[in-house]
């Protein structure tokens, strides 16, 4: 029986810089004051936002689908978490899943219409995802209080998985940081929902 898990199987330093650039890039872009120069410079911005959303998504993702293979260990010490016994404010943890929320379901469809004039709709599973990882936060408090694996709660809507499909999670998860791609845990969307 496992007596301690990690609060990070490795995400970190494969996402720390889609994290960092993704506010980064759109703030920049809704600040140029120009009109004309926006919609020039949109089609450029819009792709690494695709690439860096990809990337942030599937992190929020992996980390649900680490919770649930993590949650099968109970009373299970939890190492690394950072925010343990801070002091969490729901607006804080929430400010950055608020944001992607309103930037996939309202900015960006509004900006794809008015600077390329078209509706493209959004990958369906990215506000599930971000839906469901946002109730992730508030249920768990920002996880400032989860020191062992049965101080995590799930998301209601996440599938309940047997024994071997927590492990199968695993290798999933295991084989998204071996190859530094965590965009893959994307196509294991079904697992969960």
């Amino acid at each position: 029986m496992k007596q301690e898990v990690q609060f990070d199987p490795g995400f970190a330093p494969i996402v720390i810089e889609s994290i960092q650039q993704l506010g980064y890039t759109y703030y920049s872009f809704d600040a140029i004051p120009n009109i004309k120069l926006k919609k020039i410079n949109f089609p450029t911005v819009y792709k690494k936002l695709e690439k860096y959303l990809k990337t942030n998504i599937s992190f929020y993702l992996g980390c649900m689908m680490w919770a649930l293979y993590i949650s099968q260990f109970e009373n299970c010490e939890i190492k690394g978490n950072k925010l343990l016994g801070e002091k969490c404010e729901e607006n804080e943890y929430t400010d950055e899943i608020n944001f992607l929320i309103d930037l996939v379901e309202k900015k960006l469809p509004r900006d794809l219409k008015y600077f390329l004039n078209k509706n493209i709709e959004q990958d369906e599973r990215y506000s599930v995802i971000l839906n469901t990882y946002k109730d992730f936060l508030i249920i768990n408090k920002g996880f400032c209080n989860c020191s062992n694996t049965s101080d995590i709660k799930l998301p209601d809507n996440l599938k309940k998985l047997d024994k071997d499909e927590l492990n199968n999670l695993n290798t999933i998860i295991q084989n998204a940081i071996e190859e530094k791609n965590i965009d893959k845990l994307l196509d294991s969307f079904r697992v969960l929902f």
